[in-house]
């Protein structure tokens, strides 16, 4: 099992898996067809037992479609993530994003201002 891994495609989107970590780094939109890669990326790491923290960067995103939304409230959701850390976005995307972590109804999910700070949280032992 490798300690990094990175799912690539045609988009700029990233999406990679190091050290227990699923790591998004959202640089263009996420409509419908991109949530769905988005999503099956992630839920591959889950379920093969590689990942429980998820580390979304924001900073340069615009905008998430209604679908993509949804999508990512399941998600995050699944049974397999213990903490997940959001980073960066303008108040747009971050309303969009509070709109996404409410209706997931998990508890363990917290924005920050910068990565580090996401990360440290992320590796803190322990909930919140």
């Amino acid at each position: 099992m490798p300690e990094t891994e990175t799912i690539t495609a045609t988009s700029p989107n990233e999406i990679r898996c190091e050290n227990g970590t699923i790591r998004y780094r959202l640089l263009a939109p996420v409509d419908e067809k991109e949530a769905e890669r988005l999503d099956l990326a992630g839920r591959e790491f889950l379920d093969r037992g590689e990942a429980s923290h998820v580390l979304i960067d924001i900073q340069r995103s615009s905008d998430f479609s209604s679908a993509a939304r949804k999508r990512w409230v399941g998600f995050l959701q699944h049974p397999a993530i213990t903490k997940t850390a959001i980073f960066g976005g303008n108040v747009f995307v971050r309303t969009l994003a509070m709109f996404v972590i409410g209706a997931s109804q998990k508890k363990n999910i917290k924005f920050f201002a910068t990565e580090a700070q996401a990360v440290e949280w992320l590796q803190a032992p322990g909930g919140e």
